[in-house]
Parts: structure tokens; sequence; C-alpha cells
């Protein structure tokens, strides 16, 4: 992928004349390096990188005991050095004995330096080799960020561009959001912990971003070398997936106030028309002939942490997103499915298994994405868990006809119960409602208002009594629980 320069690579640079000192293995000699250490420092392990090559000439170093050589040694061989470099000729003639046993005992490979070679040669060389080999990875970090470009360009979804960086660095890759939830990763079949942008973790490298936000979402990269200057060669690329995120948000920044007014139309039937439906729908830049699904979750709390996954995988699953955030609630409309929409449904709905959230399949028409609209919202307070939703829903059916004439109706049909409990201080209402929300189970009635099984049964024979139907039949249920919603609809 890039260049690297190893211990051997010095042996066969002919204008060095390095010449081996020590039997070292060839994994020894193959060991990358990271750079080069002049020093003449007895102890200069505080200053070293590993895999470094440490290049002195001995000065202040006149001492032939054999274990002062072997204490150097040790310490260099524990940070790890790469090589030592060893020049002759200045403070010393010849290798020192005791350097030459204790680097073979701790198998660190020693090179000598010829007197007629300068030692400060041997660094010049090194970093030559290591500014070609920076320059060769930000031409490859541009050129990367150039595909990515190009994919962006094509609508990708950010995964694709995960997709081509995993090509060249051939490491797993994940994109965190500010909470330290994945929002897109490849491959898929990798597990991430979660938080890693805030609590950086041994071998993974977390890259922050450039999203203008305070909370950034993160790249992290699973680091299988960690001499790979993955930071130098993904920063590019890091600008175009934070452009690509940002793209969504830039768009549902720019028509909050369409999508919320659109939403506010399709609430509103009494005071908007189907017109003025249509009108909002295609301010919002959506395309009334084309099937529309339908989206909201609860954002509140814990939840908010899924704000970006998702909207990613929104734009995963149909080309033309509007997505906005109103209060605590996000609400999204999408067209125009992408391929493997089922695959990505199924995500959609287990991004948070507790969340509330209802997913509404695609409408062919305005009138039933109005319903639809009414349905979800309603729907997403009655419920502790992703679902798609059904396809009619009595609430938006109630809202959708709720006239005038019909609301009336409701109070008048109600009437004597209202009246029973102004005068008598009763509990009518509330029983009906009660029993009805609890599926006209009487227990679970009982149990909700405190009373005994008697007691109810005396309320429901009286609501019975002045309403003039039988509770017990589908039908009575049904128009009981009819008017309860058109009067909280008029009253609300």
């Amino acid at each position: 992928m890039w260049s690297e320069m190893r211990v051997v690579d010095l042996l066969l640079e002919g204008s060095l004349q390095l010449r081996l000192q020590t039997p070292s293995s060839e994994g020894r000699l193959s060991v990358e390096l990271s750079g080069c250490a002049p020093t003449e420092l007895m102890d200069p392990t505080p200053f070293l990188d590993p895999h470094s090559v440490l290049l002195t000439s001995g000065i202040g170093m006149n001492f032939v005991d054999e274990r002062t050589w072997d204490a150097f040694v040790e310490r260099l061989a524990a940070v790890p050095v790469s090589a030592i470099v060893f020049s002759t000729g200045m403070a010393h003639q010849t290798l020192p004995p005791g350097l030459v046993l204790a680097c073979a005992r701790r198998d660190v490979p020693l090179l000598e330096v010829p007197s007629m070679v300068p030692p400060l040669q041997v660094d010049r060389f090194v970093e030559s080799f290591m500014q070609a080999e920076r320059l060769a990875v930000v031409n490859q970090g541009w050129s990367l960020a150039d595909e990515c470009a190009r994919l962006a360009n094509q609508d990708a979804e950010v995964v694709t561009l995960l997709v081509a960086v995993f090509d060249v660095i051939q490491s797993p890759i994940a994109v965190y959001d500010a909470y330290g939830s994945v929002i897109a990763q490849y491959p898929a079949a990798v597990t991430w912990t979660p938080g890693i942008s805030k609590k950086p973790r041994a071998g993974v490298l977390s890259i922050p971003l450039p999203m203008g936000l305070n909370n950034p979402c993160h790249l992290a990269v699973r680091e299988t070398d960690n001499d790979k200057p993955l930071s130098s060669l993904l920063g590019p690329v890091a600008s175009i997936i934070a452009l690509q995120l940002n793209r969504s948000v830039m768009v549902d920044a720019s028509r909050h106030q369409e999508i919320k007014d659109l939403v506010t139309a399709c609430e509103s039937w009494e005071e908007s028309t189907h017109r003025d439906v249509r009108k909002a729908f295609q301010a919002a830049g959506l395309d009334p002939h084309a099937e529309t699904s339908l989206l909201v979750a609860d954002m509140s709390g814990e939840f908010a942490s899924t704000s970006w996954q998702l909207r990613v995988a929104l734009h995963e699953v149909f080309h033309t997103v509007r997505v906005t955030e109103l209060g605590e609630r996000l609400i999204a409309f999408g067209q125009i499915p992408r391929d493997d929409v089922e695959g990505a449904v199924g995500r959609l709905l287990s991004i948070q298994s507790r969340q509330p959230l209802v997913l509404k399949s695609p409408t062919p028409s305005l009138f039933e994405l109005r319903l639809s609209v009414v349905h979800s919202l309603q729907l997403l307070h009655r419920i502790d868990r992703p679902q798609l939703a059904p396809e009619l829903g009595l609430g938006a059916v109630v809202m959708a006809t709720a006239g005038r004439g019909a609301r009336e109706s409701a109070r008048k049909f109600l009437a004597p119960l209202l009246e029973h409990d102004t005068n008598r201080s009763g509990q009518l209402v509330k029983t009906l409602e009660m029993f009805l929300a609890h599926d006209a189970h009487p227990s679970k009635t009982c149990a909700a208002l405190f009373i005994h099984r008697n007691s109810l049964n005396y309320r429901l024979r009286k609501i019975e009594s002045l309403l003039r139907l039988d509770l017990s039949t589908v039908d009575g249920q049904a128009t009981s629980l009819f008017a309860l919603r058109l009067i909280d609809l008029a009253e609300n």
C-alpha cells in the first residue's frame, strides 16, 4: 500500500557502507523503521519512539565493563529500537566488544558505520526516505478523497464511502455519532464497542470529522498495524465523509419550516384543504405523484442518541428524504426507495429496541398520507417499541370526519352521562373511558378504577340505560369510543 523502510534497507544502501556486526534473524532485519534518532546520551530512552534507529558515535562511553554495555542495550531493547547504528573513527576506532556481546545477547541488530562515512549521512538518508513516504501517503490520501468525492456526487450513501476506504486500508472502519453510537460501518459483521468516540480504546484510531459541530461524529479505524500513518492517509477523506453526513442535515435544516408546515396541514383537517396539503407537500420538495413512506420517532431522553443513526439509515433507504425534529419527535418523509428496501427497513426498526417509532408503508395518495401522519403521531404515544403501523387507525378516521356536525352529535350522545356526573358527582364518563381503554375487560377496568366488580357492573348498566345501547356488543363499544374521541378532539 505504501513504502516502508526496514533495517535491511539500510544494509542494502551502498552509499552508507553499513556492516552488520551481530547475528540477526530475518525477522529482526525486517522490522520497519519509525525514524532515526542521533544521540550521545547514556540513557536516551525517554526521547525515543518505538522502532526507531539509534545513531551514536559513543562519545562519553569510555568504559569496558560488559555489564555497563549490557545495561545500555537492555534499556534500548525495552523501547524497542529497531537497531543500533554505531559510528567508528571518532570516539572509538573499533566497535566496543562489550557492545557487540550485549547486542548479540539481546538480539538487537548492531550496524557499524565505517570511519569514511559521516554518521549524519545515515540520518539524512533515513529522513529523506521518511519524507518521501509521508508524501506518498498524502498523495494516496488525496486520491482516496477524490474517489469518495466522486461517489458522493453520485448520491452514494455513507457506507459506500466506507467500502472505498476499506479497499485501501484493509482494516474495519466505522462512523460514530456524538453519543458514541455506530451509524455506519464496514464490514457489517464486525462488532464495535459503544461510546468509542468519547473514550479512546487501544487498537482503535478515532478521527473527529470536521462537521462544524460542537460534538462531531468520529471516524474509527481498527489499527492492525500501529506504524501505518492512518491519520495522514484518512485526513482528506474524513472531510468528504463529514460533508456527506452534513448533506442530509443541511437539506433538512433548509426545509425545516416547509416540513413543519406540511405536518401542520396534515393535522388541521378543518383549517387545511387538500389543495393546502398538496401545496405544502410540494414546498417541502416532495413529488406528489410518487409513493411516500413516513417515519415518526420519539426523540426524548435517551432516544435522542438515535438521531444520526435514523437519518443515515433513511438516506440509505430512500433517494429523497425530508426529515426534521419537531419538539421531541423526529418526522421523516421518504420517496424513491433504493435497493434492498426490506433489509434497510429492518435496520430502521432495530436501531433502538425500546424506542417508540412508527414506520408507515408507502402511500400512493396525499389523502392516504394525511391519514398516515395523524395515525402515526397518535400511535407514537401508545407504543413502547418500534413497529410498522397498521393500514388504518381509528384516531385518524375520527379526525378526518370530525366536522362540526359530528362533534355536536357526539356531545348530544354523551350528554346524559355528562349531566349525570355533574348533578350527582358521578364517574360514568371516566368509567366508560377506562372500560374501553382496557378493551372492555372488567377485571382490568376494576383494577384501574380501584372499584369492586359489582360497582363496575352497576355503572355499566347505568351507562347503557342512559345511552340506550349495549356495551357488550362491538357496535356499542365502537359507537361510544368514536363519540369519546370526537369530544376529546373538540376539547383539544
